[in-house]
C-alpha cells in the first residue's frame, strides 16, 4: 500500500465520513481504490472500468 502524505489521508477521510453519512460505509476494496486514486496508482477510468468487468462477469 502506497505512503499517503497527511492531505491525502484527509481527503481520503473526508470521503468515508459523508459515505458514513449517508450510511454507506467504505469497505476494504472501496478504500483501496480511493488510495489508488490519491496517489496517482490508478485513474478514475481504469477503476471504472474494474468495477464494470467484475459486475459484468458476476
Amino acid at each position: 500500500m502506497p505512503k499517503l502524505t497527511p492531505q491525502q489521508q484527509y481527503n481520503i477521510g473526508q470521503v468515508a465520513a459523508t459515505m458514513a453519512i449517508e450510511d454507506m460505509p467504505l469497505n476494504e476494496k472501496a478504500y483501496n481504490h480511493l488510495v489508488q486514486l490519491a496517489t496517482g496508482g490508478k485513474t478514475t477510468d481504469q477503476i471504472v472500468e474494474e468495477i464494470k468487468k467484475e459486475y459484468q462477469n458476476g
